[in-house]
C-alpha cells in the first residue's frame, strides 16, 4: 500500500514539474512546452499500463473463481483387434515356425483430460483403443525359432488430439510366440 501512496505522490510532483512557467522567455516556454509534451506523452503511457495491469489482474480474477477450466474423465475401453490384421499376424508366425499365443487382455483403464466442455461431452464412440497387430508381422520373420519369444504390442489410444491421456494402467499386450516342435512352458 505504501507503495502505491509513493506512487501517486512521485506521480502529482511529475505533473506540477511540467507546467511552463509564465515569466519565462519565450524560447524557454517553448522548450518547456516541448518537455511537457514529452512527459505528459510518457505520463499517459505510464497510466496505461497500470490501467491494463489491473484489468489483466480482474480478469484473471474471474477466470480463477469461476472454476477449473479442465477436467478428466475415466474410460475403460475394450481393445479392439482388426481380425485381418490378426490372421496375417497369426498366419506370418506359423511360416515362422511360432504358435501364437496371445495375452487375453479384453479392457484398458486410463483418464482423458482436457478442456472441461469437451472432455464432458466425450462418449465412448469418440475413442478407439487398439493394437496394431501388422506392424510386427515383419519383426517375426527376424526371430530365430528355437526358442520361445515375446513380442510386447502397444495398446493405440485414438482420442482427439486435444486431450492428455493419462494413467493407463497397462500400455502393452504379451504375445508369446511359442516354436511349433515345443509347447509353451
Amino acid at each position: 500500500m505504501g507503495k502505491i501512496i509513493l506512487f501517486i505522490n512521485s506521480f502529482k510532483a511529475f505533473l506540477k514539474s511540467n507546467k511552463a512557467n509564465a515569466e519565462t522567455s519565450e524560447i524557454d516556454r517553448n522548450n518547456a512546452d516541448d518537455y511537457a509534451v514529452e512527459k505528459k506523452s510518457t505520463a499517459f503511457y505510464v497510466v496505461s499500463i497500470i490501467i491494463s495491469v489491473l484489468g489483466a489482474v480482474a480478469i484473471w480474477l474471474v477466470a480463477v473463481t469461476n472454476g477449473p477450466a479442465v477436467s478428466e474423465k475415466s474410460f475403460t475401453m475394450p481393445i479392439q483387434i482388426n481380425e485381418e490384421a490378426k490372421g496375417s499376424f497369426i498366419s506370418a508366425a506359423e511360416q515362422s515356425g511360432f504358435n501364437v499365443v496371445m495375452e487375453e487382455k479384453s479392457t484398458v483403464s486410463f483418464y482423458l483430460e482436457g478442456r472441461k466442455k469437451v472432455v464432458n461431452d466425450l462418449t465412448v464412440d469418440d475413442i478407439y483403443v487398439y493394437i496394431d497387430l501388422g506392424k510386427y508381422i515383419d519383426a517375426i520373420n527376424t526371430l530365430p525359432n528355437d526358442k520361445e519369444q515375446v513380442i510386447a504390442a502397444e495398446i493405440i489410444i485414438d482420442a482427439p488430439i486435444y486431450l492428455n491421456i493419462s494413467d493407463v494402467s497397462k500400455i502393452e499386450v504379451a504375445i508369446k510366440l511359442v516354436p511349433i516342435n515345443k509347447t509353451s512352458e
